[in-house]
C-alpha cells in the first residue's frame, strides 16, 4: 500500500509541475488576452532584471527559453524522459531563484514575467517561496524517479553497479 501511495503522490507531483512549467512557457509565447505574440514582453521582463548585458542574449533567452519548458514539461510526463526532465527543470528552477533573489536584494521593482505580461510588481517573498516549494517537489520526484531507475537497473541483467554496496 505505501508503494502504491508513493507512486499517487509522485504522479500528482508530475502533472502539476509539468501544467506549471506548461502554462509558463505557453504564456511566455502568446499572449491570450490581447492574441498576439509574447515574446517581446517577455524580452522586455528579461531586461528588467538588469542581468544580461548583450541584447541578443536576452532575445534569445525570451524566444528559446518558453520552448524549452514547454518541451521538458511534455518530457516530464514521458518515462523515458522523466529523470532528465527533472534534471533540467530543477537547474532552471534554481536559475529562476537566483535571478529574483539578485532583484529583490538590488531592490528593482519588475514583474517577474513568469507567467506572461498580466503579473504585476513582483511579491518576491511569495515569488522565492513558489519556486523553493517547486524546487521541493522537484527533489520529492528526483529521489523517487532515482530509486525506480535503480530498482530497474538492479533487476536487469544488463545491470551496473550504480552505488558501491
Amino acid at each position: 500500500m505505501e508503494r502504491m501511495a508513493w507512486k499517487v503522490i509522485a504522479l500528482a507531483l508530475r502533472v502539476a509541475l509539468a501544467w506549471i512549467f506548461l502554462k509558463a512557457g505557453v504564456l511566455k509565447i502568446w499572449d491570450f488576452a490581447h492574441w498576439r505574440s509574447a515574446t517581446p514582453d517577455f524580452a522586455l521582463a528579461i531586461q528588467h532584471y538588469q542581468i544580461l548585458a548583450w541584447p541578443d542574449l536576452t532575445m534569445l533567452l525570451a524566444v528559446y527559453l518558453p520552448w524549452l519548458e514547454i518541451i521538458t514539461a511534455l518530457a516530464l510526463l514521458t518515462q523515458r524522459l522523466r529523470l532528465g526532465a527533472i534534471t533540467l527543470f530543477s537547474g532552471l528552477t534554481i536559475v529562476f531563484l537566483a535571478a529574483l533573489a539578485s532583484a529583490w536584494h538590488r531592490g528593482l521593482d519588475i514583474a517577474c514575467g513568469c507567467f506572461g505580461k498580466d503579473e504585476v510588481s513582483t511579491d518576491f517573498p511569495a515569488m522565492l517561496a513558489r519556486d523553493l516549494c517547486i524546487l521541493a517537489g522537484l527533489a520529492i520526484l528526483f529521489v523517487i524517479e532515482w530509486r525506480r531507475l535503480r530498482h530497474a537497473l538492479a533487476s536487469s541483467k544488463y545491470s551496473f553497479p550504480l552505488s558501491r554496496t
